[in-house]
């Protein structure tokens, strides 16, 4: 695991994420599924341990591990705060709870702790949607942007 880790912490260039998507072995449906996989797990409330959460996930499914570490670094982005305010809303929403939520501009990671089962509850909706979003995506432009692998050992792990 900590391989995969390195790999995707050298290989975080644009040239090289380009290179993961359009260049590796796998159908589009793999790749698809990787990142699906990736952003899922990014979504949900298990901080700390995404990255690794993301690898035993692809491990178990087959899928493109890489990419999966990738998809899984969708919570550090300024996509977050949106992410939270969705998850907060739709919890609320599956409760009945419909209580004086904050604004999306004060939105941060003590909002998300108060209101912590909002929270966790509203992300499973979220992360199956955000993650449709991006595995569809995925699976697009790999199958539009198809490229025969030529050499497997300038993007292999060491």
């Amino acid at each position: 695991m900590r391989k995969y880790y390195r790999y995707t912490r050298r290989k975080a260039t644009k040239e090289n994420i380009k290179k993961m998507f359009l260049e590796t072995s796998g159908t589009p449906l793999n790749k698809a599924m990787a990142v699906f996989i990736g952003v899922f797990i990014g979504v949900m409330p298990i901080w700390g341990v995404q990255a690794i959460s993301a690898i035993a996930s692809a491990q178990f499914f087959k899928v493109n591990k890489p990419l999966a570490v990738v998809g899984s670094y969708v919570n550090m982005t300024p996509l977050f705060p949106v992410l939270i305010y969705f998850s907060l809303k739709i919890g609320a929403l599956l409760l009945g709870n419909i209580e004086a939520l904050p604004a999306i501009s004060e939105i941060s990671l003590e909002t998300a702790k108060t209101y912590f089962w909002l929270y966790v509850l509203g992300c499973i909706p979220v992360a199956l949607i955000t993650a449709s979003i991006f595995g569809s995506i995925t699976y697009f432009i790999s199958s539009y942007k198809r490229v025969p692998v030529k050499n497997m050992q300038s993007i292999s792990v060491k």
